[in-house]
């Protein structure tokens, strides 16, 4: 394998003439649909989300690349679970596992990117003074451009290729059939519609319980609430097209302003890990240490402040979003 070149990410505006990152498309599974029939659409759906997007990573080091690329793992990750036991065979499972595992694997340059683009320039516009940043934006480039060479070498490895051949593989073979379970044979070939309520029932009720918690506001609690409601977004996203386009549409609004919100507060809640990261290893001199420490200080309590902010309107909107009605109910 190649050597991965040095990061060079770009934005995503300027990239008219360079491989532009893809978002989801729209599902177009249907209500005479089986329910393996519309399995095997989703996992292609997501398999080309993915794939739209891994040129953008390799060729183009577009940062919008890269969180496309992570949000087609995350869906297919959930797209095996989303449509029934029958469907979460060994073979299944093992694909999310290492699908997650690519998640994870290219989660650091992410998150860098975030904290570079998102985070970290409101502190500094509040100061007024980009000198005091200056120490710390140069280990935040160094850090960024490795976690970028890391994730880059991962995309372009013999193995993400052979995980986007198994999945093709184990959309088309329709392995769950095999054996002699005449019940889950006739379940998988039972239509689409007869199943989506109960089973986005399942992840409304793993969000409800998680939510139970979120006064609290402890970062693992709103972070695991977070991800249960990412997954009742996609599963939602998966079976919207059964239902009426308005409520859907409206419903997934909510669960993802939610979402987003629970996001937010958690990237604040995670500065101080960056920072962290930024700030270890050798310290040249007394003054640089002074600098990183000054530094590190004002964005950890610029955010600090916000996260309490965060905090208090995501308790509001939750108690608002429990008692909404479901689309499918």
């Amino acid at each position: 394998m190649d050597e991965p070149r040095p990061a060079t990410i770009r934005n995503p505006s300027r990239a008219h003439d360079l491989h532009l990152p893809v978002n989801a498309r729209p599902l177009r599974i249907s209500k005479g649909m089986t329910v393996e029939d519309a399995f095997r659409v989703t996992l292609l759906e997501c398999l080309a989300h993915v794939a739209a997007n891994v040129a953008s990573v390799t060729r183009a080091r577009e940062i919008e690349g890269l969180h496309q690329l992570r949000v087609g793992l995350r869906r297919l990750a959930v797209a095996f679970s989303a449509f029934g036991d029958e469907f979460r065979t060994p073979a299944q499972r093992d694909l999310q596992v290492r699908t997650k595992a690519f998640s994870d694997a290219i989660a650091p340059a992410r998150d860098l990117d975030v904290f570079a683009d998102d985070l970290l320039p409101p502190v500094i516009g509040g100061t007024g003074d980009e000198s005091a940043f200056v120490l710390l934006r140069d280990r935040l480039d160094r850090a960024r451009e490795d976690a970028w060479n890391r994730a880059v070498e991962s995309v372009s490895s013999v193995e993400f290729a052979v995980l986007l051949d198994d999945v093709a593989v184990a959309a088309q073979s329709r392995a769950w059939t095999s054996g002699d379970d005449l019940k889950n044979r006739i379940a998988v070939r039972a239509p689409v519609k007869s199943v989506a309520a109960r089973l986005l029932d399942e992840y409304l009720i793993k969000a409800r319980k998680r939510g139970q918690r979120i006064k609290d506001l402890e970062q693992r609690d709103c972070h695991r609430l977070r991800i249960s409601l990412k997954k009742l977004r996609y599963a939602a996203e998966f079976y919207g097209p059964l239902f009426k386009k308005k409520k859907v549409k409206k419903y997934v609004k909510r669960v993802k302003a939610l979402q987003d919100l629970l996001g937010a507060l958690n990237d604040a809640a995670q500065v101080r890990a960056t920072l962290s990261q930024l700030t270890s290893g050798d310290m040249p001199s007394p003054s640089v240490q002074a600098d990183l420490c000054f530094a590190s200080g004002l964005i950890n309590g610029w955010h600090c402040a916000r996260a309490m902010r965060l905090g208090n309107s995501a308790i509001k909107d939750w108690d608002k979003f429990k008692r909404a009605q479901p689309f499918w109910a």
